[in-house]
């Protein structure tokens, strides 16, 4: 308990005394997660027009619509993560009382979008492979029975939670520090090890702080504040408990 609390006080006399850094870092990230929202409704409306030019219907069921969608969600999702690298390393730089420009957070977003995927990529396959086989346990023998749709949807929320959990620690690496896919991965659960009972109640506030920011009005403030506040708690806590590796030494 005292590591965690410890790593909040950390937290907040590094944002209390340089606010602005950290709400322009949340700036950068709003402004870029619109940005790329609009070219994703962008491409989509391409591609309607293509259809309208040759006189065909939009058919949500049709193979090509299909296809043209999930491109367009896989490059949302290679973005995104992105983003969240970048905001990631925004925080950390302003924990040194360094200012991103925008340039520099695209960039370092481009830059490590295939890092986060790839961990992201490794975190859902976990994922299917401890809930997967529930669920089509349950489509297969189980639907019929009372309550087993309560139970499954208990378990997937669970092991959503932990596998999340399990993985954050690698993204805040990835993204704080520009290490690679195996040395977060290998550095993420070292810090786990030593310090998972620190974790789990920072995990806990962390994910109460990320729900909070769905919630119109009172986003403004856990975008801007909460959010950082939480995030920087948690780099500070993974600096604190592994070898960050430096450039040239990230095996």
């Amino acid at each position: 308990m005292r590591g965690l609390i410890e790593s909040l006080k950390r937290s907040f006399n590094v944002v209390s005394k340089q606010p602005f850094l950290f709400v322009w870092s949340s700036l950068l990230y709003v402004f870029m997660f619109l940005l790329f929202s609009l070219a994703a409704i962008g491409l989509f409306l391409l591609y309607f027009l293509f259809l309208s030019i040759f006189g065909q219907d939009l058919n949500f069921e049709s193979i090509a619509t299909m296809g043209v969608l999930g491109i367009i969600g896989i490059l949302v999702v290679f973005f995104i993560n992105g983003l969240n690298m970048a905001l990631a390393m925004a925080y950390n730089s302003g924990i040194k009382r360094e200012k991103i420009s925008l340039t520099r957070f695209y960039s370092y977003a481009v830059d490590r979008a295939p890092t986060g995927l790839g961990i992201l990529l490794i975190r859902e396959l976990l994922w299917l492979l401890l809930v997967g086989p529930f669920i089509a346990l349950y489509i297969v023998y189980l639907e019929p029975y009372q309550y087993m749709d309560m139970l499954l949807a208990i378990y997937g929320v669970f092991m959503t939670f932990i596998i999340h959990m399990l993985f954050t620690p690698s993204f805040i690496l990835a993204g704080s520090f520009g290490t690679s896919i195996y040395s977060s991965m290998r550095l993420g659960f070292e810090f786990l090890r030593k310090r998972h009972v620190f974790f789990i109640g920072q995990y806990i506030l962390f994910a109460f702080v990320w729900l909070m920011n769905f919630i119109p009005f009172i986003q403004i403030a856990t975008i801007f504040f909460a959010y950082p506040l939480s995030y920087t708690s948690m780099i500070f806590m993974v600096k604190n408990a592994v070898r960050i590796p430096t450039d040239g030494d990230d095996d």
